[in-house]
């Protein structure tokens, strides 16, 4: 049976994925890099070097579907665009090269945020090849982007951004202020649970953009002054998100004939996905989310970006 294999090596974690090509299942295995706790992240270096590490043990697991293998798709850099780079994704790049020119079939590169759109197109497969808006939150990006299409790949372009700090860096530097282990989105999460609505900070107001740094200053400045509890503190650093994801993307005038995908690993956010169905109902847009466990950093949009390459030059060649 013919199966494609995905392979990611982000900031937070090495996967890889099998996707069978006949029976829509995924075969997955991925590690969480570790973090010392107190930290907000690893450099460049130490996360090549967990991967490097990782990649063995992942595809121990994963060996067994290697003969059945005809495409491999990768995440080569982070986005699409040319200053786009960062040296943990060539290890899995190296990595689906080496097992490309092994096994004889072709590699596929795609970039880390193609592979979170395509993780939760593979739940939805009646929108490859739709236009869409995707909106990508996670520790190092904070996009809205429109993307088309052309011979079966994205074109992507720009439609909102962060002017400084992502949403996953304002609950990440918050979550480590207030004890929580990096990554910090599940525990802020369910310390989010018990709070009891009594702390607001502030949004900034910018246009076309969202920001972070005004707001996380804030809640900084809260923590330190001990007048507000973890759990409210929690509540309050998701509701500013939902506040300015929401009135950033009221701004923007989005076409409703486009679908709008929502992923990356703060959007596993239960809180931030019912906020963002009400607005998405209020306005008549189509809202997907691809499921919580592909939100956080999988590669199982690569390995569906595999097989639907794979299948549309096969057809071509036909």
């Amino acid at each position: 049976m013919a199966k494609f294999l995905g392979i990611d090596t982000s900031c937070y974690t090495t996967s890889a994925a099998i996707y069978d090509g006949e029976t829509g299942k995924v075969y997955e295995k991925r590690k969480i890099l570790s973090v010392k706790p107190g930290k907000r992240g690893l450099s460049q270096s130490e996360m090549v070097y967990q991967h490097v590490r990782n990649i063995p043990e992942i595809f121990k697991n994963l060996n067994t579907y290697i003969n059945d293998i005809k495409g491999i798709g990768v995440s080569a850099f982070p986005r699409r665009r040319a200053d786009s780079f960062m040296p943990a994704f060539l290890v899995g790049k190296g990595c689906a090269n080496v097992l490309g020119s092994t096994l004889h079939v072709p590699v596929y590169e795609f970039s880390h945020q193609e592979n979170h759109t395509m993780a939760a197109i593979c739940d939805f497969p009646n929108l490859w090849g739709k236009k869409l808006y995707v909106m990508h939150l996670s520790g190092g990006t904070n996009d809205v982007v429109r993307v088309d299409w052309e011979d079966n790949q994205m074109i992507i372009s720009d439609v909102m951004h962060s002017l400084d700090i992502t949403a996953g860096q304002y609950i990440d530097r918050i979550g480590v202020a207030l004890g929580l282990q990096f990554p910090c989105g599940k525990e802020l999460e369910l310390l989010s649970a018990e709070g009891e609505h009594l702390y607001n900070p502030p949004i900034a107001d910018v246009k076309n953009a969202f920001s972070f740094a005004g707001p996380e200053t804030q809640v900084q400045k809260d923590i330190l002054s001990k007048k507000f509890t973890k759990e409210n503190i929690a509540q309050g650093v998701l509701k500013t998100i939902a506040d300015a994801l929401i009135k950033g993307l009221t701004r923007a005038n989005l076409d409703k004939e486009r679908g709008f995908i929502a992923i990356g690993g703060v959007m596993a956010n239960i809180y931030l996905r019912e906020r963002l169905m009400k607005f998405a109902e209020k306005y008549g847009i189509s809202m997907y989310f691809a499921q919580s466990k592909y939100s956080t950093d999988n590669s199982t949009g690569n390995a569906f970006g595999a097989y639907m390459r794979y299948k549309s030059e096969s057809l071509y060649c036909k």
